[in-house]
């Protein structure tokens, strides 16, 4: 009677404390809610989560599919950044280039998935453009280059 009143005594304190040390994943950087890069350019999303034990950092495409490496498109890196390479027009993939992506991060107590993030490739003079109409409506300084 002692041995198993000691033997549960252990077992739950070791598990207590244990427990005690186990979190969800909360994130450290979610990614922006807008993404606009030339083609000549590139871009790239960073999204990174603590938790314990450290969690993993997945890409969802808009259907909720997990992403992964398009060669010479987009590469997903092991810190949780996603990149988006520069392409040629004749390269343009409106499935990876204008689409929506959202980040996961997960370990063994949860799983957090980021807002939608809306990215948009473009040409790069199309986009200075859009730069500087925004920069000229919200008053701001822009060099003309």
């Amino acid at each position: 009677m002692f041995v198993l009143l000691l033997l549960v005594t252990i077992t739950t304190e070791l598990s207590t404390g244990f427990d005690l040390h186990l979190r969800g994943p909360t994130f450290v950087m979610e990614p922006p809610t807008r993404l606009e890069f030339s083609n000549s350019s590139g871009g790239w999303l960073d999204c990174s989560a603590s938790g314990s034990p450290q969690p993993s950092i997945d890409w969802l495409s808009v259907d909720g599919t997990s992403v992964g490496d398009v060669s010479g498109i987009r590469r997903v890196l092991r810190n949780g950044t996603l990149v988006l390479l520069p392409f040629a027009a004749a390269a343009y993939r409106q499935d990876i280039h204008s689409t929506v992506y959202r980040c996961v991060a997960s370990n063994g107590v949860g799983r957090i998935i980021s807002r939608d993030v809306q990215v948009r490739a473009g040409k790069r003079g199309k986009l200075q453009k859009t730069y500087k109409r925004l920069c000229i409506n919200h008053k701001l300084n822009v060099n003309s280059k």
